[in-house]
């Protein structure tokens, strides 16, 4: 190969660079829009529909977490009663896009390089001044605890919190 065709071909190649580093900022925002609409959600029909909330508090190196989330939380009747009869949302403990919630602003805590923390995870994952992870939490509209569980939840236990919480009889 000549030395311009390899130039065309760096040329070429910092061209798909460029466009993958716009088109992840592109993600990046739109994701964080997301994110933002679906904690105002949680927020909206928890006041306007009398919904309890569901946060289930994550980390991305949370191997636990990844299990859960893909199994006991895809599990068709916990969807069919998160859908139903709660406001849920997943959160990730280590975001750092600043959440409003309840007429607050929470924002990520920084506590070295690349290691942090949300406050929100604080407010509603800690359990003994401890968090652990996964954290699943349910709270109602005035801020109030009402049952929280650190690590792994089973289908067959998460079905019957949700349920409880509810307040469906277990015959249905």
């Amino acid at each position: 190969m000549g030395p311009e065709l390899n130039h065309g071909m760096m040329r070429y190649a910092h061209l798909i660079l460029l466009g993958a580093a716009w088109l992840a900022g592109t993600v990046d925002s739109a994701a964080q829009d997301t994110f933002i609409r679906s904690i105002q959600s949680l927020e909206q029909r928890m006041e306007t529909e009398g919904k309890l909330g569901v946060v289930f508090f994550y980390t991305e190196w949370c191997t636990v977490c990844h299990a859960m989330e893909h199994v006991a939380l895809q599990n068709p009747e916990v969807r069919r009663l998160l859908d139903d009869r709660f406001a849920f949302v997943a959160f990730d403990a280590e975001s750092e896009v600043p959440v409003e919630f309840g007429g607050q602003v929470f924002r990520y805590r920084p506590s070295g390089v690349r290691a942090g923390i949300h406050e929100w995870a604080l407010e509603l994952a800690s359990v003994d001044g401890k968090i652990n992870y996964p954290t699943l939490t349910v709270f109602n509209a005035q801020n109030e605890i009402l049952f929280q569980h650190s690590g792994l939840l089973g289908e067959e236990a998460l079905i019957a919190v949700l349920k409880e919480m509810a307040g469906e009889s277990n015959g249905r």
